[in-house]
């Protein structure tokens, strides 16, 4: 199939460093065979305006014999996507939302304007698909070797604990006192911070050379393969109260990493608690986890060696796109 992923490259607006969902959305789409296009619509706003963004991408797909074109929701849309409706009817234009833990009252309102409109979140599915017959339930995954050949080969476990990805304001709280407890060592954007002992300030991103930059995404995996223990909090939204399944869980299911997680809605769907993960509640018992598996290190392997073989059964990018495909009909 032709399909056209509209979804932005750069990572917390680096240019040199790669977005995750541009990855989850071109790379296992051309492992499958098919061909794939990208249209950035954020890039596109900023360069020609909401209107003419708007225009530019209506074009592109009109132009096009696409089959299929993957939409990146983001809560405020870099172009009027009232303005793909008319195609849906001779294009399946699926949109895929991520944070409608707590965008859902935005982006719901959106999903007219599309063929199907895709959501993580379990719940979410269960309370609107009666209302909404274009919802589908699916689910973040891992790259896996069938996308990236050598993910996941074993690398010598040099880290301890790690944590890897943004660290921003709130989380910020969080990974001074494990580092200060249990040696944690963190790496990304807001990680210098951290690793100085340096609270959150106002601005801080502002200065990279004081919070730490975003890193590339190959980086994160390979920070992921080097650790014991990652450690994997859920909470997100605005102020951090809400505890949601987030993409890293899946991400590093094959890097041989012990992942230790909140207990976030839904988990056990996905990953066996106490067999395939380790759940904590509260830092205090996060603390005391991390150590008793940097002690235990055989039963340390024997819940991550689970994690590594449920995210390669069930939890790959290629797995997940197929079952999409089933479900539009398009297999």
């Amino acid at each position: 199939m032709k399909i056209l992923s509209v979804i932005s490259r750069n990572y917390y607006g680096r240019a040199s460093a790669v977005e995750p969902m541009f990855l989850y959305f071109t790379e296992p789409l051309r492992a499958l065979g098919h061909e794939v296009e990208t249209f950035d619509h954020i890039q596109a706003e900023l360069a020609l305006g909401r209107e003419s963004a708007t225009q530019a991408l209506v074009e592109r797909i009109e132009k096009s014999a696409f089959d299929v074109v993957f939409y990146q929701t983001s809560g405020r849309e870099p172009v009027d996507t009232a303005a793909l409706e008319p195609l849906k009817k001779r294009v399946a234009i699926i949109a895929w939302n991520s944070d409608d833990d707590w965008q859902w009252p935005t982006t719901s309102a959106l999903a007219g304007h599309f063929t199907n409109m895709i959501t993580t979140y379990p719940h979410i599915y269960e309370l609107n698909r009666q209302k909404l017959p274009n919802l589908i339930l699916s689910q973040w995954a891992c790259l896996g070797p069938d996308v990236a050949p050598g993910l996941g080969q074993p690398v010598a476990k040099d880290i301890d604990f790690s944590f890897a990805g943004a660290i921003y304001k709130i989380r910020n709280a969080e990974c001074r006192y494990l580092r200060r407890k249990a040696r944690l060592k963190c790496f990304g954007r807001g990680a210098r911070l951290v690793n100085l002992g340096i609270p959150y300030f106002k601005g801080a991103f502002q200065v990279p050379w004081i919070s730490g930059e975003a890193i590339a995404f190959s980086e994160i995996n390979r920070v992921w393969s080097r650790s014991r223990i990652s450690y994997t909090p859920l909470s997100g939204g605005p102020t951090g109260a809400v505890l949601s399944l987030k993409s890293r869980i899946f991400d590093m299911g094959c890097s041989g990493a012990l992942m230790l997680s909140e207990h976030a809605p839904n988990l056990e769907r996905y990953y066996e608690p106490d067999r395939e993960c380790v759940t904590f509640a509260g830092l205090d018992d996060c603390l005391e986890k991390a150590k008793f598996y940097l002690e235990h290190e055989a039963e340390r392997v024997r819940i991550a060696s689970r994690y590594r073989e449920r995210t390669l059964k069930e939890h790959l990018w290629t797995q997940r796109f197929k079952a999409i495909f089933a479900h539009v009909g398009l297999s």
